[in-house]
């Protein structure tokens, strides 16, 4: 038997390998595993299939070349994620005959080292990584947006690691559902959560951003305390963890902790509606540091006298201009204000982070925890076990019927592994979506801040992996006190300085010319757009091209503009997004074809709803601009 192990020709391997891991652009920890890979899990065997060079592992062929079996995938929109690299035939068939983006999940870093060292690899654009958390820390880049995934197995896979493949599936249906969910969340919010943020941008004359306080409390505990129904097994150590740390309360669990006689130091709210119903009697609320979102609702932020921190969230619409106006970064976020409490702790250089009361299930059949405002909402598995049916308290639906908010009745049923590692709980897609966040965050932060512990001391609810699990009794025994106080916290902030009012002011003028601009592109657009149609019921070919040539450099002007001033692109966002996947609807030009016509239809439209999202948000900043005293 002619055979090729991993060491093929040894002074041409480690080049091969060098040469291969440089062009790929691997994630780190999947590189560093593959570099620590010394021991051959594979090899390259080029006698069973005419010369064609197959992986071997453990005696099984890994990857054999396909024939016809990916005609089906033609054309697909999202992600392709490979299960297996084999040899690479799977995904050099796939590359054939699709630009989509590949991402290959590979679970044996042995494998791709083997492959790597055998020759030049010559992939272009293809995603290669070796752990699970790496799948979702890189799917929102290769998505872009787009909530739609193909599957495809290489050869042998699934037999050979059939653990491997039960999860691939899973956090790819994670990955989608939760591409699908922000998706929708920011249609419908986004033109709201400018607005808020327009209204609330004063806020930072009299405050810094709690982002300021980067790196002050480096190895202080920190304790993100959500709603979650197994918050009351540790209601009464949480004064002891105050005095041993810091507490962070989110906005629904801050009736509970009060109801345990506990003040935390800083109380985070992310909620585009308005909850100030909900916290304006909190016996706290006049002394807790308010990290409240700018993009919260306006009576929220007004809610409390307690010192104002703001705080905003790593969404590019909204964190690109006040990144540039505060010299902060925004906070990572995924749907729920417990992750930007987590990124707020990691921001602060804490350790440990400690998650208390976040379930991420409906633990015992149960939404929210005792004591808090929603805790009379429950959940229940269906009969046939396919979704969870949600019965929301009065106050939960009232609170969302304010503001017109719509709130589901039902999510699909998932059961996951239970914190402690027994049993399962009952999850649905929201809750995995901010479970696999967690987990990917933890994976990153083992790899750049091995320093910072991780704990989950929810004791109930779903197991996060990454985290340690241990009970808050045990996290707090050896913890001495330090005594931090929303006092202490707010006096660290204010020695960074609030933002000037010339500062605040230059932004928002800076903010206007660039909707102008906008406006001009759009408009410019437009009326190119016109007389192309005009070209192409003239039929004249010349001046059709020309006409196509001029759309194309003013659509690349208006997506510089919008770019530049990218509160726009949230603005027109939902519009955009709902004309531009509409069918076509009018009369057809004679002459023309179904292709340019619809071309010139989705320019023109493009063209009038961008214009009019930057007319709208003139209005918005001109108010802003009144307010600041500026002319």
């Amino acid at each position: 038997m002619v055979q090729a192990a991993v060491n093929f020709i040894e002074p041409l391997a480690s080049e091969f390998l060098s040469e291969n891991l440089e062009s790929l652009g691997l994630l780190p920890r999947t590189r560093e595993l593959i570099e620590q890979t010394t021991t051959p899990t594979a090899f390259v065997d080029v006698s069973r299939h005419r010369g064609v060079p197959l992986m071997v592992h453990q005696g099984r062929l890994l990857g054999a070349p396909t024939s016809g079996e990916l005609d089906g995938h033609q054309g697909p929109t999202g992600v392709i994620v490979v299960f297996g690299l084999g040899m690479g035939h799977t995904v050099r068939s796939l590359r054939a005959i699709t630009d989509a983006e590949i991402l290959v999940y590979e679970p044996d870093p042995g494998v791709v080292r083997a492959a790597l060292e055998f020759g030049p690899i010559g992939f272009s654009g293809v995603t290669i990584v070796c752990t699970l958390p790496e799948v979702a820390q890189c799917w929102s880049t290769l998505a872009r947006g787009t909530s739609a995934a193909v599957l495809v197995r290489t050869p042998g896979y699934a037999e050979a690691f059939p653990d491997d493949d039960r999860e691939i599936c899973r956090v790819v249906e994670q990955q989608v559902q939760s591409t699908s969910m922000n998706n929708v969340t920011f249609r419908k919010r986004s033109r709201e959560w400018i607005r808020h943020v327009l209204t609330n941008v004063g806020a930072l004359l009299e405050a810094p951003p709690f982002q300021a306080l980067e790196g002050k409390y480096a190895g202080v505990p920190v304790f993100i305390v959500g709603a979650g129904p197994s918050l009351g097994k540790n209601g009464a150590l949480l004064a002891e963890a105050a005095r041993k740390g810091i507490v962070i309360a989110v906005n629904s669990s801050g009736k509970a902790l009060a109801s345990y006689g506990v003040e935390p130091q800083v109380l985070a709210c992310i909620e585009s509606i308005d909850v100030s119903h909900l916290i304006k009697d909190l016996p706290y609320i006049d002394r807790v540091v308010r990290a409240f979102s700018l993009s919260a609702h306006p009576a929220t932020l007004a809610t409390g006298r307690g010192p104002l921190l703001p705080v905003y969230e790593a969404l590019p619409q909204i964190s690109i201009p006040l990144n540039a106006l505060t010299g902060q970064a925004g906070l990572a976020v995924c749907g729920s204000v417990s992750t930007v409490a987590f990124s707020l702790a990691q921001r602060l250089g804490a350790s440990p982070i400690v998650l208390v009361g976040q379930d991420l299930a409906y633990t015992d059949g149960r939404a929210y925890a005792r004591g808090s405002a929603y805790e009379d909402s429950r959940a229940a598995p269906s009969a046939d076990g396919t979704h969870v049916a949600l019965d929301w308290c009065a106050t939960l639906r009232d609170t969302h019927d304010r503001t017109g908010a719509a709130i589901h009745s039902r999510e699909p049923l998932m059961s996951i592994l239970a914190w402690g590692g027994e049993g399962i709980v009952s999850s649905t897609p929201s809750f995995s979506a901010v479970r696999t966040w967690f987990e990917g965050a933890a994976a990153v932060l083992a790899r750049e801040c091995p320093d910072v512990r991780l704990v989950n001391a929810t004791e109930g609810g779903a197991r996060i992996a990454g985290f340690e699990e241990a009970t808050l009794a045990d996290v707090l025994r050896d913890l001495p006190e330090r005594n931090i106080t929303a006092a202490s916290i707010a006096k660290d902030a204010a020695a960074h300085g609030a933002v000037p009012r010339a500062r605040l002011r230059a932004f928002v003028r800076d903010q206007i010319d660039g909707v102008s601009e906008v406006r001009t592109a759009a408009s410019r657009l437009g009326r190119l757009a016109e007389a192309a149609g005009r070209a192409i019921k003239q039929d004249r070919p010349r001046r059709v091209n020309r006409a196509f040539s001029a759309l194309s450099r003013a659509e690349e002007e208006l997506r510089g503009a919008v770019m530049h001033t990218p509160f726009v692109d949230a603005w027109a966002y939902a519009d955009v997004g709902e004309a531009m996947g509409a069918p076509e609807s009018g009369v057809r030009d004679e002459g023309a074809s179904d292709e340019a016509r619809s071309a010139i239809g989705k320019e023109r439209e493009l063209a009038r709803l961008i214009r009019g999202a930057a007319e709208e948000l003139s209005v918005e900043l001109e108010r802003v601009r009144r307010g600041l005293g500026d002319g």
